[in-house]
């Protein structure tokens, strides 16, 4: 489903609310505490008797915006993902490049069409709840801001195994990034070390280090790419040969996802996207690199049917890990509502207090926006509202989840709730 853009404003809410519960998400929960709001600014959060001006919400909870970390926004018209459950890495791939050599077959409507549909997957988020998302910038790319509230981070992507192709998607990165739309945010994301070369990740992480900007990379996202870097071998090996891009000298990497990560981590901020199967030694360096980040898209995960997500030992050992929903040429939706749900219901170990906190403060803190993700006098974070009744903090965290979407307050407000 999609929506109208102009469905939405930049309107910013001002004033006073209480309810039953305040999830600030970096304290603990405050029961029958108030917030004050200018401008969509928070500037009072108290748990004091509430001003004569307030208005009280009554059996709900109030919540940040959540944080989409990673997804691709460019295939936010399909209405089912591309392949077919359980694919392997190389073989969803081939389906994309078809899906993309069919749509934009047209060159000079590619550019039009893109638009559109990035815009649309910005206001699809928004709808659900998002109040920040890290989108991977695919050119040809937005000339415009989105207009909704949502706060957009353009990821602009490069790859290349061959020389010409590399320094073709840095140069058409590196142009989009001098002309990028005033107002949205902006970071780097050579895509996988199976399609883009060591020279030219190098670059990337030359340009994220001149421009403090964070950067992205899909790492140790399947068996086949581990395989591809490990021994040279293997699906992905004979996919890149038959598109005539094979590389001999190039895999495997003499360092391996180790050597990756060491590089990976010269950036002033990096994000891990997908580490399905890193080891415990990889999670042990993310751990000790706090600017680094590990990105989980549950659902999409699950679509490829992967070995199970290592997300108890990645919590243990202290790696701050975000959520993501990738797109929907993998995943049903843009709902990261459902990642958080997802994770609630898929690892009993962790707490929905951590999953929400997956999908809101430290998704906002991997990518560099303090003032997002969580409830504190000085945010700007969206406040979304969630019915409840619960008595206490730890029926609290059940009941949340047991909405199937969280309403952003203002639209609460203006349905008369």
């Amino acid at each position: 489903m999609s929506y109208p853009l102009d469905a939405f404003t930049s309107h910013q809410l001002t004033g006073s609310f209480a309810a039953r519960w305040i999830v600030p998400v970096a304290s603990p929960p405050i029961a029958g505490g108030w917030i004050r709001v200018k401008a969509g600014r928070i500037v009072q959060l108290e748990t004091s008797s509430p001003p004569a001006d307030c208005l009280d919400l009554g059996d709900v909870a109030l919540m940040p915006g959540l944080v989409n970390a990673h997804t691709h926004l460019e295939f936010s018209d399909l209405t089912t993902p591309l392949g077919r459950p359980g694919n392997r890495l190389p073989d969803w791939i081939s389906a994309v490049v078809r899906y993309r050599r069919g749509a934009w077959a047209d060159p000079s409507a590619a550019a039009e069409a893109r638009q559109r549909i990035v815009l649309d997957g910005c206001a699809q988020s928004h709808r659900s709840g998002v109040r920040l998302v890290a989108d991977i910038a695919t050119q040809p790319y937005l000339r415009q801001t989105p207009p909704t509230p949502l706060r957009l981070l353009a990821m602009v992507e490069t790859l290349g195994l061959l020389p010409e192709r590399a320094e073709e998607t840095f140069a058409l990165a590196s142009e989009w990034l001098d002309a990028s739309p005033q107002g949205l945010h902006l970071g780097i994301s050579p895509h996988a070390p199976y399609s883009t070369s060591p020279q030219l990740i190098r670059r990337c992480i030359q340009a994220a280090r001149r421009q403090r900007m964070p950067l992205a990379m899909h790492v140790a996202e399947s068996r086949e790419e581990l395989e591809l870097v490990q021994r040279g071998s293997g699906p992905f090996r004979d996919a890149l040969e038959s598109l005539g891009v094979w590389q001999e000298e190039m895999f495997p990497l003499a360092d391996g996802i180790d050597g990756l990560l060491r590089r990976l981590s010269e950036a002033p901020r990096c994000l891990v996207v997908h580490g399905n199967y890193l080891t415990t030694e990889q999670i042990g360096f993310l751990a000790g690199n706090p600017h680094m980040s590990l990105v989980y898209c549950p659902r999409t995960h699950r679509y490829f049917d992967h070995q199970r997500y290592p997300l108890e030992r990645c919590l243990e050992a202290g790696v701050r890990v975000a959520l993501g929903t990738d797109s929907r040429s993998s995943n049903p939706d843009l709902i990261l509502w459902n990642e958080i749900r997802h994770v609630a219901s898929h690892f009993p170990e962790v707490s929905i207090e951590t999953a929400l906190t997956m999908g809101s403060l430290w998704g906002a803190q991997a990518l560099g926006h303090e003032d997002v993700g969580h409830l504190h006098p000085g945010a700007e974070p969206g406040i979304l509202v969630v019915p409840t009744a619960a008595p206490d903090a730890a029926r609290l965290w059940t009941s949340l989840l047991e909405c199937p979407l969280p309403v952003w307050l203002r639209d609460w407000i203006d349905a008369g709730r």
